[in-house]
């Protein structure tokens, strides 16, 4: 998380989304060390999902430091700004984000690869906004889809959480996501475009973070990652595959150096068991089995009798049979 203090001569365009927000409600952000976790992975996330409208566009984007505040106040410092809303699987609890009052243009600047001017001097004066064309309105609802699937996204490893696209608003109404004073936390991001990077925030209230609360509390940071069920079955299928020699002892002869060195070819050695019965089956000079010694279709055939029984360490215990 980077907590980005604001610049002198910000861009003018994103005025709105630089609103103090410090108003402390009394909401526990920092028991709550999962939500950072889940916004930097959206984060990371956002800029793969507008991929399609932003062609070219470097990956990158900053989430400042997560704040307590209360809807009243997130959504005036926001008043005017288009926002998208976003329906929980729970009833009754939305996300909100606001979008930089440029979006329009920094959306079509990034298809058609223009730039926006940021200097308040290029506005004309006392110009009425302008209507938004059907294209315009189709690319932004896309855009805030985009931002959706993100979020989703990004608190999937965290607490999952289903999202749905709602509607888009020009915010003017305090309770567009519950009571006004209805504590939320607030964290506003930045992400590139051609036209210039888009200021946005989210906005969670308490109704949607609250049923969250226990995955939120874990520190994501100190946990032992979920295991990659992938990789560990590629894994096993490597290691089943691996070829290693099995060697069938029939039985240990001692014998002397000199009786060694005395050896010749056509020499005979006797064994001095009577039946094959303990044949030691060995892995790689590990003991493993005891097997008895047949023969059928003309083949000799070793039938596994009983396991050998190991040392902690892993060696077979010298001469131990099972019973």
């Amino acid at each position: 998380m980077s907590d980005n203090d604001d610049a002198e001569g910000s861009d003018r365009g994103a005025r709105k989304l630089r609103g103090a927000i410090l108003e402390h409600s009394g909401f526990a952000i920092e028991r709550m060390p999962g939500l950072a976790a889940a916004l930097d992975h959206f984060i990371a996330e956002a800029q793969h999902a507008i991929a399609p409208l932003t062609p070219g566009v470097p990956g990158g984007g900053t989430v400042e430091a997560i704040l307590a505040t209360t809807l009243f106040r997130a959504i005036s410092d926001c008043a005017g700004l288009i926002a998208a809303i976003y329906a929980s699987d729970r009833p009754g609890a939305r996300v909100l984000i606001a979008l930089d009052e440029r979006i329009e243009d920094l959306i079509v600047a990034s298809i058609f690869g223009e730039s926006v001017s940021t200097d308040p001097e290029d506005d004309p004066p006392d110009e009425a906004p302008r209507s938004r064309t059907p294209i315009e309105t189709a690319l932004l609802e896309e855009f805030a889809r985009s931002l959706g699937r993100a979020l989703e996204a990004g608190f999937a490893p965290v607490a999952p959480l289903a999202l749905t696209f709602e509607r888009l608003v020009t915010l003017n109404d305090a309770f567009a996501l519950g009571r006004r004073d209805m504590p939320a936390a607030a964290a506003r991001f930045s992400l590139p475009m051609n036209g210039g990077a888009c200021e946005g925030l989210a906005l969670f209230s308490q109704s949607l973070l609250m049923p969250l609360r226990k995955e939120l509390e874990r520190d994501q940071a100190i946990e032992t990652p979920a295991a990659d069920w992938r990789w560990s079955s590629l894994l096993e299928t490597g290691v089943k595959k691996t070829r290693l020699p099995v060697t069938a002892v029939l039985e240990e002869v001692p014998m002397s150096l000199g009786d060694i060195a005395n050896l010749r070819v056509g020499g005979i050695l006797p064994l001095h068991g009577s039946d094959f019965d303990a044949v030691r089956l060995e892995c790689s000079g590990r003991a493993m089995f005891l097997c008895r010694l047949g023969q059928g279709e003309g083949r000799y055939r070793l039938e596994i009798e009983n396991p050998i029984p190991q040392e902690p360490g892993g060696a077979a215990l010298p001469g131990a049979l099972a019973p």
